[in-house]
């Protein structure tokens, strides 16, 4: 099983998200894990994400946010990946509108994975063709593909 096997799972893609505006895309994309047992208090994990944001954009640049949460709350490291074909204003570093939300989330006391993870999907998302083949997704089986292949 690949890394990323473990941590996304199709019902964490969101391929066309309906949100225009930054703390609107954390409400939809985090809504993916309203029923998930790898968060107890789904809630709290929004609260967190939208605190996290409000330090600093996790906007990384071309195209991408990495908007992340790192709490007692969260049982297991979780990924969402939502999909925006019209472009996201999240503040991001260059200015440009983000196409590619990574939601990430991992429990407090895996301060070393989380890291490792962050880089990891960073390191990935600069791949320009990793960015493209996202953005052109028709589905969450075609971006755990890209997943599959790119990282």
């Amino acid at each position: 099983m690949d890394k990323w096997d473990r941590i996304l799972r199709k019902d964490n893609v969101v391929v066309d998200l309906q949100s225009r505006r930054k703390f609107d895309v954390l409400r939809e994309l985090s809504a993916v894990f309203d029923n998930d047992d790898a968060i107890e208090d789904p809630k709290q994990f929004l609260a967190d994400l939208i605190r996290r944001e409000q330090q600093g954009s996790t906007g990384i640049g071309k195209g991408v946010a990495v908007p992340h949460a790192h709490e007692d709350s969260i049982l297991r490291q979780i990924l969402a990946i939502g999909i925006s074909r019209e472009g996201i204003d999240f503040d991001s570093a260059d200015d440009a509108p983000v196409h590619i939300v990574a939601l990430l989330g991992t429990p407090r006391k895996h301060q070393k994975q989380h890291m490792e993870l962050l880089a990891e999907l960073s390191r990935l998302l600069q791949q320009d063709q990793v960015r493209d083949d996202l953005v052109e997704a028709a589905s969450a089986a075609d971006v755990l593909a890209v997943f599959k292949s790119g990282g």
